[in-house]
């Protein structure tokens, strides 16, 4: 494997990694603290994201409710969750850290109400 180049995104300071693994060793440059390395492991074996979005209401097609996963959602999963979530309907009332889909897809990952509706 070559060298891999990654932006870090675990906090602010936006680190430019470099990233190589041989024989199962991981390499990571460019960090500034420890939490590089582990973004860069996720990174490199089973990336991830946090998918925000808006879910319609039962009540009427121009309410919508603000979402989110609990954890980041592996990148091959993001587009059937997003299908999914474009279709439902969420009952209300609903408020913020009710689960409105639970365990998506068996991996353990919820998507909660990051709003309050009446």
């Amino acid at each position: 494997m070559g060298i891999v180049r990654k932006i870090c995104i675990n906090c602010p300071a936006g680190c430019h990694l470099e990233i190589s693994e041989t024989d199962n060793v991981l390499q990571v440059f460019g960090n500034r603290c420890p939490r590089g390395v582990k973004y860069a492991e996720r990174e490199l074996h089973n990336p991830g994201r946090i998918v925000t979005a808006s879910v319609r209401a039962d009540i009427s097609g121009r309410v919508y409710v603000p979402v989110k996963s609990s954890a980041p959602v592996p990148l091959r999963d993001i587009k059937p969750l997003l299908a999914e979530l474009a279709v439902m309907r969420v009952a209300i009332p609903v408020h913020t850290g009710d689960v409105v889909i639970k365990n998506f897809n068996d991996l353990n990952i919820d998507i909660i109400a990051t709003g309050d509706f009446e």
